[in-house]
């Protein structure tokens, strides 16, 4: 026999009394419905929790990772930077090694290792060009003026029609070196040049103007090696200061020294 429970709903203020009858059956059913809702309700809120946390992680591991690469981006740059320093600390150890050295065959070893180097992009850009006007064999590069003659010294006047050669500002007496090996062909006075010395390297003659001195070994007639000490910084002749007057004639004409190093 199926029970039935009774409900009484009376109202306030009234004489009604409402009266409703349920089986056992059906309260049982509704029982077990409100119960089924709260565990799927419970089980929404709980993925509906997860999903935010979730999303919440992810958008922090973005913000994480952006800030990550912004640092990693930083990194680079600061080890490019470190790289440069390491190349610029390298050549100023190389300038200094050689300017603290007064034996003219230490030097040359110096330069010897370090004098290819540096390599400008007008060299590259005219090596087409060299090979059809320099007379040499360009694998030979001790008769090849490819190294600075004064080092420290900066270019004070650049190559130019009216002023065929480069001008390096240097202290008084700063040694002044061979850019290349060859026989010298003059050394002596040359009026507004002063001072004067020209090496023949075969096809090519350099000049080195407005010495100070030369070096004892700097004769007409004698052969010197490349990086070799041949004079010194100075004034002489038509000169408003101490400084390197530096020409390259290739083949009878004046070049721009700025090409060859």
């Amino acid at each position: 026999m199926n029970k039935l429970y009774t409900i009484q709903i009376i109202p306030e203020n009234s004489t009604k009394i409402r009266t409703y009858r349920i089986g056992r059956v059906w309260l049982k059913l509704f029982a077990w419905l409100i119960c089924i809702i709260a565990i799927l309700l419970g089980i929404f809120i709980w993925k509906f929790t997860e999903i935010n946390m979730q999303l919440a992680s992810s958008w922090k591991l973005k913000s994480d990772n952006e800030w990550l690469m912004g640092r990693h981006n930083e990194y680079e740059a600061a080890l490019s930077d470190l790289d440069s320093i390491y190349a610029i600390e390298a050549q100023i150890q190389n300038i200094l090694e050689t300017y603290l050295e007064n034996d003219s065959n230490k030097v040359r070893s110096i330069l010897d290792k370090n004098r290819l180097i540096h390599i400008s992009s007008k060299k590259a850009q005219l090596d087409t060009d060299f090979e059809a006007e320099v007379s040499l064999n360009k694998q030979n590069l001790e008769v090849f003026p490819n190294m600075l003659p004064v080092m420290g010294g900066v270019i004070s006047q650049h190559y130019s029609e009216e002023h065929k050669a480069v001008d390096f500002a240097a202290a008084m007496n700063e040694p002044i070196f061979a850019t290349a090996s060859g026989k010298i062909i003059f050394a002596g006075d040359k009026g507004d040049l002063g001072f004067t010395v020209e090496i023949d390297h075969g096809g090519i003659i350099t000049r080195y103007a407005h010495l100070a001195r030369f070096a004892p070994t700097t004769k007409q007639g004698a052969y010197v090696r490349k990086g070799e000490i041949i004079g010194f910084v100075g004034n002489t002749g038509n000169s408003n200061g101490a400084h390197l007057h530096y020409e390259v004639i290739s083949n009878g004409n004046n070049v721009n020294p700025e090409s060859y190093f």
